[in-house]
C-alpha cells in the first residue's frame, strides 16, 4: 500500500514512525513546510521510546503529485487546518483511496462533511500519548486505542477500513473499528475540554491539575457544561464524564497536553474546536457555558501574547 501521514505533528509523526517500521508498505510524510519536508527527508525520523531511540528514514515531500495515486491517506493536521489539508491531497486522491481524519475538537466534522472527495472518509479517535520534542523526534508518551469509524452508519464493514484497523495493529498501534465513532469524537471532546486549556493556562502537565484546587474546579465544571452539550444533541455519554476526564489525568499525569505544547512553542492552538465548539453549539441550544468562555477568553489573551 502507498500510505500517505499529512502533517509532522506529534501525532503524525508518531503514526507515521509506526508505519514505517513494517517495510512492506510504501510510507509518505506530508509537510506544508518545503525547509522542513527536505530536513526530514534527509534526516528521518526518531521515536523515542522510554529510554530508547529508533530511527527511521522516511519519504517527505510537499506535493501530493509525487505520491499519487495514495491508498490510505491520515489527516493529522491542526483543526484549523484540515480544508487545507484536504486541498493539498487532493490530486493524490481516487475512488478506492481511504482518508481517515485525526483531530482534537469536532469542528472538523462538518469540513468534512461540506468537502466532496472523491473517495471514502472516516474518523480517527486516538488516546495515544505523544510529544513532540522537535521536527522528526517524537516521544512515545503511553498507550491508548485507537478507534476509526465512518461517520454515516452501515459502513462497519467495509474492507478497507478493516484493512486500515489490521495496517495499524501490526504496526504495534491497538485499533479497533467502531460503528458510532461520533459518540467516541464526543467522548474525547468532552476530555479535551476538561484538560487542554487549563494545562496552557496553569503551565502544567496534566495530572498537575488535579493538585490544583482552582484547576480541578474549572475541569469539573467545563465537562459539566459540554456534557450538557453533549446529552442535548442525543450524544451517548455512558460513563461519567468528569470521573473519566479525571480518570485520564492521572493515567497521563506527566503527559504534556497537545494545547500546552502548541503555547509553548507560540503555536495557534485548538481553542477554537474543543472549548470554543462547545460555546457555538451551547449558545446555539440554549444551554449556558459561562466556564468554558472564560477558558476560551484567557486562552485566546494567552495565544495575543505571541501571535502578532
Amino acid at each position: 500500500m502507498r500510505i500517505v501521514v499529512i502533517g509532522p505533528g506529534a501525532l503524525g509523526t508518531l503514526l507515521a514512525v509506526s508505519l514505517t517500521r513494517d517495510t512492506s508498505h510504501e510510507i509518505w510524510l506530508m509537510d506544508h513546510n518545503q525547509h522542513r519536508a527536505e530536513e526530514l527527508g534527509q534526516n528521518g525520523l526518531i521515536l523515542e521510546k522510554g529510554t530508547e531511540k529508533f530511527h527511521y528514514p522516511i519519504k517527505v515531500t510537499t506535493k501530493a503529485r509525487e505520491i499519487r495515486p495514495a491508498d490510505l491517506i491520515l489527516l493529522c493536521v491542526k483543526s484549523q487546518d484540515v480544508a487545507e489539508g484536504l486541498q493539498s491531497i487532493s490530486s493524490a486522491l481516487h475512488d478506492k483511496s481511504l482518508l481517515i481524519s485525526f483531530q482534537n475538537g469536532i469542528s472538523h466534522l462538518n469540513i468534512l462533511q461540506e468537502n466532496t472527495l472523491p473517495c471514502q472518509t472516516a474518523i480517527g479517535v486516538t488516546s495515544l500519548g505523544a510529544n513532540l520534542v522537535k521536527p522528526g523526534h517524537v516521544k512515545y508518551g503511553g498507550y491508548g486505542l485507537t478507534k476509526i469509524g465512518f461517520a454515516q452508519p452501515g459502513n462497519l464493514a467495509d474492507q478497507t477500513l478493516e484493512i486500515a484497523a489490521s495496517l495499524f495493529n501490526s504496526s504495534g498501534l491497538d485499533t479497533i473499528v467502531v460503528s458510532d465513532i461520533i459518540n467516541h469524537v464526543w467522548s474525547k471532546l468532552l476530555i479535551n475540554v476538561g484538560i487542554n486549556a487549563l494545562t496552557a493556562i496553569h503551565d502544567c502537565p496534566n495530572g498537575q491539575l488535579l493538585e490544583l484546587p482552582k484547576a480541578r474546579e474549572h475541569l469539573r465544571g467545563a465537562v459539566k457544561e459540554a456534557a450538557a452539550v453533549a446529552r442535548a444533541l442525543e450524544i451517548k455519554i455512558d460513563h461519567d464524564p468528569i470521573v473519566r476526564c479525571m480518570e485520564v489525568c492521572r493515567a497521563t499525569e506527566q503527559n504534556i497536553s497537545s494545547m500546552l505544547q502548541d503555547v509553548r512553542r507560540k503555536r495557534p492552538t485548538e481553542i477554537d474546536a474543543i472549548n470554543g465548539a462547545i460555546i457555538e453549539t451551547a449558545s446555539r441550544l440554549g444551554i449556558p457555558a459561562p466556564i468554558n468562555r472564560e477558558l476560551v477568553g484567557k486562552i485566546k489573551r494567552i495565544e495575543q501574547k505571541y501571535l502578532v
